[in-house]
Formats: structure tokens, C-alpha cells, sequence
């Protein structure tokens, strides 16, 4: 029996909590870098349109990843870690027009990669657990008629390796214990021709 710790870190809550952590992180991500880039004189809406416009971006991502199966593909996981990859690119200044030591581009890079490849599997993770939390609700019979299943089937083959143990069984019984001659019922084992040739033969 799992315990209650094992039932949540299997639960679609255990997945749910960190990828909106990620969509979090991702927004704030992007803010930064439509900040840099928006030509807005006004600073307070220059800061605002970066905002609502990372927020609508990850909202969107967010929907996407709930709604993958519309889709019929399993790209989203990669697409948005390649996306959050190049903007931690960007953040850590990896990319820029300003010199570092080696030193750091490795660091900065490593974490980029690091980050990058920890939200692609948080968010596969994520597509697939939301799915089968959506297939369990809409099937919330399934793991028992499974396990029925299973359970008849397993009785089946039992009883079918027992018909064969008894059919074995029953052919060796049908052979004639003295010619080895194999017979078809028991009274023609009974009357095995190797009788009648000592019959004869006295």
C-alpha cells in the first residue's frame, strides 16, 4: 500500500505546483527581454505592456501544454524548453555585446542548458500526468476492470496449464505400459496387439 507522501509525488499535483513555478519564472523571463527591446517612452507602460504581454504568452503556453492532445504532437515540452533556453541565454548575458572571461560564458552557459533541460522534462512530465489525470477521470473504472482483467486471465492460463497437465497425464496413461504403443482409449490399451502376439505365439 503507498503511503500518502508516494500517493502526491504521484499525483498530478506534484507536477502541477512546479511547472506553474516554471510558467512563472518564464514570464518573468520574458518581461525582461520585451522590456529591452519595447521603444515606449512612457517607462511605467513600456513595464507594463512587458508584463502583460509575457503573462499572455505563458497563459498561452500553459493552455497549450493542458490541451497537447489537440495538437497531436509532443512538441510543446521541447519548444518550450529550446524558447526558455535562448532567453536564459540572453538574461545571463551570454549573448551580448560585452566581453566576459571564459570562465563565465561556461557557467552561464551550464545553467543555461541545466535550466533548460530541467523545464523540458518538468513540462513532458507535466503534459503527460495532466492527461492521465484526464483519462483517469473520465475512466475512473478502468485500473479495476484492468486488474479484472488481469486477475481472469491469470486464472485462465492456471486452468489452462492444468487441462494440459491433465491431458499429458492421460496420454501417458493410454500408452501400453510393455510395447509403449500409444492408444486412443482405454480399452484398445487394454487389448494392445503385443497380447495377441503371445497369444499366437504359444
Amino acid at each position: 500500500m503507498k503511503t500518502p507522501v508516494e500517493n502526491f509525488l504521484n499525483s498530478i499535483y506534484a507536477v502541477t505546483i512546479p511547472m506553474l513555478l516554471l510558467i512563472l519564472a518564464f514570464s518573468i523571463k520574458l518581461s525582461a527581454l520585451f522590456y529591452t527591446v519595447f521603444e515606449i517612452p512612457v517607462l511605467e507602460l513600456k513595464l507594463a505592456a512587458s508584463i502583460l504581454l509575457a503573462v499572455a504568452v505563458s497563459l498561452t503556453l500553459l493552455s497549450v501544454s493542458v490541451n497537447a492532445k489537440l495538437f497531436e504532437t509532443d512538441a510543446f515540452p521541447i519548444v518550450f524548453a529550446i524558447c526558455s533556453g535562448v532567453m536564459l541565454l540572453f538574461v545571463f548575458k551570454v549573448i551580448s555585446v560585452d566581453v566576459l572571461h571564459w570562465s563565465e560564458y561556461v557557467k552561464r552557459g551550464f545553467l543555461s542548458a541545466f535550466l533548460a533541460t530541467v523545464e523540458y522534462v518538468y513540462s513532458k512530465l507535466f503534459v503527460k500526468k495532466y492527461q492521465e489525470h484526464k483519462f483517469n477521470e473520465s475512466h475512473p473504472l478502468a485500473d479495476e476492470r484492468l486488474n479484472k482483467a488481469r486477475e481472469s486471465l491469470k486464472k485462465s492460463v492456471l486452468d489452462l496449464n492444468q487441462t494440459k497437465q491433465d491431458l499429458e497425464r492421460y496420454k501417458a496413461e493410454l500408452k501400453c505400459p510393455k510395447c509403449q504403443k500409444q492408444h486412443d482409449t482405454f480399452s484398445r490399451r487394454k487389448n494392445c496387439n503385443h497380447k495377441i502376439l503371445e497369444l499366437t505365439a504359444h
